[in-house]
């Protein structure tokens, strides 16, 4: 008999092929910024706007980067059957992660989709973290071995997509080298 997985929650992930690009124009970018602590959240982590007003991608002009998001958008909601096809990226961020950092759990709820492209990393300087959005799961003696959390090692180069209201948080820097990550929602057209 087959099983079916019901109310599966879609991670697209890839590793971006024109990288030199997309790494020089966020050098360049970071090179003009001023990260800050959002102190609302404590000394998590810092980002490259407190307010989140900027969309660094679309402001700032990483028309490489903004490309490859398109293309892989478009690939994601093919894969997941969804015939939707204007989208904006309407917010995006740089975070840097020193020793230390961490990403406290949250979603991006009122994105369509959200992601994020992994600038700089050793790879062990705290993996990306998905909490189920199916809690309960734990409460079942069957279904708990199924998990309640899926984690994700970053990786330079790989950019990641997933839905917007799903709670994810990012493990805490242990190492002596600053990871970099820029994060972006995306919103489709309604009409």
């Amino acid at each position: 008999m087959p099983i079916e997985n019901i109310f599966a929650t879609p991670i697209y992930y890839t590793v971006i092929d024109n990288r030199e690009n997309i790494q020089r124009e966020i050098s360049d970018c970071i090179n003009q910024l001023e990260f800050k602590i959002n102190s609302t959240w404590g000394n998590t982590h810092y980002l490259s706007d407190i307010s989140f007003r900027e969309n660094i991608i679309v402001d700032r002009k990483l028309n490489f980067l903004q490309q490859e998001i398109e293309k892989h958008v478009f690939e994601y909601c093919r894969q997941i059957k969804s015939s939707i096809k204007n989208f904006k990226i309407y917010g995006s961020w740089i975070s840097l992660f020193n020793k230390g950092n961490y990403g406290h759990i949250h979603n991006h709820g009122y994105s369509d989709i959200s992601g994020v492209y992994y600038f700089q990393t050793t790879e062990d300087d705290g993996k990306l973290f998905f909490t189920s959005p199916v809690p309960t799961l734990e409460s079942s003696y069957v279904y708990q071995q199924l998990g309640n959390r899926w984690e994700h090692k970053p990786m330079e180069g790989k950019l990641l997509l997933f839905p917007g209201w799903i709670n994810h948080g990012i493990e805490t820097n242990q190492t002596d080298n600053s990871r970099i990550s820029l994060s972006f929602n995306i919103m489709f057209d309604k009409n």
